[in-house]
């Protein structure tokens, strides 16, 4: 059940910034183009949240995640057997449909019986894995490219995540038993989402959080070679120290939340994202500073969907949390689907992406700001939940 996230995260959104160095040189992409490619994603990402919010009060979320796995299989498929953009195109808007049935129903499944006080660490082990996972997949492409002497290789990376996750999907069929859930309203989410203290500043932060997050992987590779430096081989690395930090902070993020609240907590990994965005868009000319902004931003953003998620669940039932949840991630669609084109056009029109980062930076620490003046209304004492 874990491994459902690397679909929708890694496999499809992370290693589009990952490999779209390769993709560009071959399919000569502009970056405008590249942030199309990311608004694709999103966009696709934010019908498919569309889809299981109104869906689900008819079907199980565990028959709708393993919809997701099949749509976003072959949108990887696509992506590798692409010989022109507009084949890209489609390939990563349907991996992002498929990652939207995945992501919103993840946590539903994930989180099914477990106690408030638990759920951070519950939700932030789901997180943690698709941080392992960021950090293997950019080893295996680096290995491969060596083994066959092609620092462009990119497509055969694409088919061997589709193939992988077919067997995740016939693991999920055969072995994976879910219990049929409560959680079944489709309807009056944005009703319950007002009845949360502070729900505007709330859904402010996701906004942020959205524009933020699809712009920083998506142009991390290109950022490296063009303003840092960094050969193809670090660049690609690159994203494994990123996934180190996910698996630290989703751990580390998700418990302390326990503690001492999902605002706080909350507020805490946007101001390090800020922190990350930052360095990279000063354009640091050190190496290991520009390393240590990656192990930040991952530490820290890839904690905030599961702190997202165990928020909501901490203000709603269990039968209004897709409903609430699907509500959030419609305003959180539009920024994630402008995030990339105006990133993207921010890099041409400059010839580097120090304005993209800077804009990144400013966006992540309003998010945090946001979550910073909200009070604790999470229900959960303050040191319920022992770190053991």
């Amino acid at each position: 059940m874990a491994l459902s996230g690397v679909v929708s995260h890694v496999f499809g959104r992370a290693t589009v910034g990952l490999l779209v160095p390769a993709m560009a040189d071959d399919l000569e992409l502009n970056d405008t183009l590249i942030g199309a490619l990311g608004s694709a994603n999103m966009g696709a990402y934010f019908a498919g949240v569309v889809i299981v919010t109104f869906t689900a009060g008819r079907i199980e979320p565990f028959t709708l995640l393993r919809a997701g796995i099949v749509t976003s299989t072959l949108g990887l498929a696509v992506i590798g057997t692409a010989s022109s953009p507009a084949a890209v195109v489609i390939g990563t808007a349907l991996a992002g449909l498929g990652g939207g049935g995945i992501w919103l129903t993840a946590p539903v499944i994930a989180s099914e019986g477990v106690p408030a006080s638990r759920r951070g660490a519950a939700l932030g082990t789901l997180t943690a894995t698709m941080g392992a996972a960021l950090i293997g997949v950019p080893i295996a492409t680096t290995v491969w490219r060596r083994l066959v002497g092609d620092d462009a290789l990119w497509r055969p990376i694409w088919l061997a995540q589709a193939a992988l996750s077919v067997v995740l999907l016939l693991a999920l069929w055969l072995l994976v038993r879910a219990r049929r859930t409560e959680r079944v309203a489709a309807i009056g989410g944005l009703g319950a989402l007002r009845q949360i203290h502070g729900w505007k500043r709330a859904v402010a932060a996701y906004v942020g959080f959205a524009y933020m997050t699809s712009s920083f992987a998506n142009f991390l590779g290109r950022a490296l070679e063009s303003d840092h430096d960094f050969s193809r081989t670090a660049a690609t690395l690159a994203f494994s120290v990123m996934g180190a930090g996910s698996i630290v902070g989703a751990l580390a993020f998700g418990r302390l939340s326990d503690r001492i609240g999902r605002p706080a907590t909350m507020a805490t990994v946007m101001a390090l994202s800020a922190v990350a965005g930052a360095i990279l868009a000063a354009r640091i000319p050190s190496g290991a500073i520009v390393v240590i902004a990656f192990l930040i931003f991952g530490g820290a953003s890839f904690s905030f969907p599961s702190l997202t998620a165990t928020f909501v669940s901490d203000h709603v039932s269990d039968r209004t949390f897709a409903a609430v949840l699907g509500t959030m991630t419609m305003f959180y669609g539009p920024a994630a689907v402008i995030g990339p084109a105006a990133s993207g056009w921010l890099a041409d029109r400059t010839g580097n992406f120090s304005a993209t980062y800077w804009a990144i930076a400013a966006i992540a620490l309003t998010s945090g700001i946001c979550m910073a003046t909200m009070r604790r209304r999470d229900g959960v004492a303050p040191q319920a939940a022992p770190l053991n």
